[in-house]
């Protein structure tokens, strides 16, 4: 069977446990591993990441239980194991890794900038013992200046990218240091379902960073937030 033929086959499966008589689904090229639906009373319709494309069949259907089960009102739906095991093995980030960074039109895909050079940064995490090195993780700088949020981090792409506001030697060098340590720990974090990425754990963690309310006052003066 066709990849896109058992996606529309278990999403429909899947459907029908859940009361929904008419059930479509399909691959969508979007930069980042996500789902979209749209719904009405016994309707639904799911535009899933074309990431998803060599996924094994559980998979597929393991997610389409997660998202009918979100959509049933279930808020704490977890993903299952072999969604996991899947999507955060090394040949996942091998593969979908480089066609995230082709799709990342916004990054430079260099750690290297004009003043700072990321890997130096997270070196220094790495030495203060806040940090773990990962030969995947790629660290990237933006293209453009977003002067608000300076930071995210694409957890099973495993890419962290700052912005170039930061790339400044007016700007401290642990500033950077903690947005850096910030977007690690959602790197490191793993897989959270439906969004939850500052939970109490988090905040645990960040605080943990030797300068960390110092840091937080600098971005707070410059209007930026991570």
């Amino acid at each position: 069977m066709e990849t896109e033929e058992v996606l529309k086959e278990s999403f429909r499966r899947v459907g029908k446990e859940f009361g929904y008589d008419n059930v479509d689904a399909e691959f969508i090229a979007f930069r980042e591993f996500k789902v979209r639906w749209q719904r009405s009373y016994k309707w639904a319709s799911f535009k899933v990441s074309d990431y998803m494309m060599d996924a094994p069949g559980e998979v597929i259907e393991a997610l389409a239980r997660t998202l009918f089960g979100k959509i049933a009102g279930k808020e704490d739906v977890p993903y299952s194991e072999e969604m996991i095991a899947w999507s955060t093995s090394k040949d996942f980030v091998k593969y979908k890794q480089p066609v995230y960074l082709r799709r990342s039109r916004g990054l430079t895909r260099s750690p290297k900038g004009e003043v700072r050079d990321l890997e130096d940064s997270m070196s220094r995490l790495v030495d203060a013992g806040l940090a773990e090195a990962d030969p995947d993780l790629v660290l990237t700088w933006m293209k453009d200046k977003n002067l608000r949020k300076v930071g995210y981090c694409s957890v099973l792409m495993k890419v962290i990218a700052i912005s170039p506001a930061l790339d400044n030697a007016e700007v401290p060098e642990f500033v950077l240091d903690y947005v850096v340590y910030h977007e690690y720990l959602h790197a490191s974090g793993g897989m959270k379902v439906f969004g939850r990425p500052h939970d109490l754990d988090f905040r645990e963690d960040e605080v943990k960073f030797p300068r960390y309310r110092e840091a937080e006052e600098w971005l707070n003066r410059l209007c930026m937030y991570v």
